[in-house]
């Protein structure tokens, strides 16, 4: 992490693109502090983890959670290379986390969606938020709490568009939030000084090849076998009908919107 948070100069590596893209505009945003003890909700590939260790320093802690074992222990092996003694992540749901209550004075999330509990078309609760809930019982009176979601992902709607043109029935595979609702949320849960913020940022894939690779590795279909029914005919059908939107060296570019909030926690007990 160089002069940042760790003696070492070797530089972690991510999921790259538009994760550290988007990673480094929620750090930047939640404003953190030198010496801040923070919890990252959906650590994945660091790209939220890595910006938040500059930003804590040596003095500071950064503890991530990740229900993804393959994310878990990929991102752990990059901390021990790097020699990064201020940082560790722990495979485990952040609902069940018991790092002491009030122990945090930051809470990050990333991109982990809160579709199951909250319906962002109707703002109504689906069930109870027993994430949110984990999140205020970690959190210090005072503390902030970052996150990021999803406005628009274009290369995901470009890929259910042409799937369901050619009768395939199948998953959007992200959820669309907004700003209305999470204010609800955070106001509900006992939040104050609630900020918003959009960015955009264009990824260009590579290679016509590596832009379907990485559209193959989404489960389209809910029994998740893609190539049954995902043939080399709607492949090549797929190919052709990109053709537009390539760049003059080949490239696949796809714009991706996401919406950033933090908020301070009150002092009383929220209402979840």
């Amino acid at each position: 992490m160089g002069d940042s948070s760790s003696t070492s100069e070797l530089r972690p590596k991510t999921w790259g693109g538009f994760w550290d893209i988007f990673g480094e505009v929620l750090v930047d945003f939640l404003e953190i502090q030198e010496g801040d003890r923070v919890f990252d909700i959906g650590t994945g590939g660091g790209s939220v983890l890595y910006p938040l260790l500059r930003g804590v320093r040596d003095s500071g802690q950064v503890i991530g959670v990740e229900t993804c074992d393959h994310c878990a222990k990929a991102t752990t092996a990059e901390i021990k290379r790097c020699k990064i003694k201020n940082a560790e992540v722990h495979f485990m749901d952040a609902r069940e986390a018991d790092f002491g209550g009030n122990s945090f004075d930051c809470v990050t999330a990333g991109f982990i969606g809160w579709d199951d509990y909250f319906d962002f078309d109707t703002l109504e609760y689906k069930k109870p938020d027993e994430l949110m809930r984990s999140i205020c019982r970690l959190l210090k009176p005072g503390g902030k709490f970052g996150m990021s979601t999803w406005l628009l992902q274009e290369d995901l709607d470009w890929m259910y568009r042409f799937l369901t043109s050619h009768s395939i029935e199948c998953k959007r595979n992200y959820h669309i939030e907004n700003e209305e609702g999470w204010r609800m949320i955070l106001s509900e849960a006992g939040f104050r000084d609630i900020r918003v913020l959009t960015k955009s940022a264009t990824y260009t894939y590579d290679t016509i090849d590596f832009w379907w690779k990485e559209m193959m590795d989404y489960d389209w279909l809910d029994d998740g076998e893609n190539r049954d029914v995902i043939t080399d005919s709607i492949k090549r059908d797929a190919f052709t009908s990109i053709q537009s939107n390539l760049t003059k060296e080949g490239g696949v570019p796809f714009k991706r919107d996401a919406i950033f909030v933090t908020a301070i926690r009150k002092d009383q007990t929220s209402s979840l």
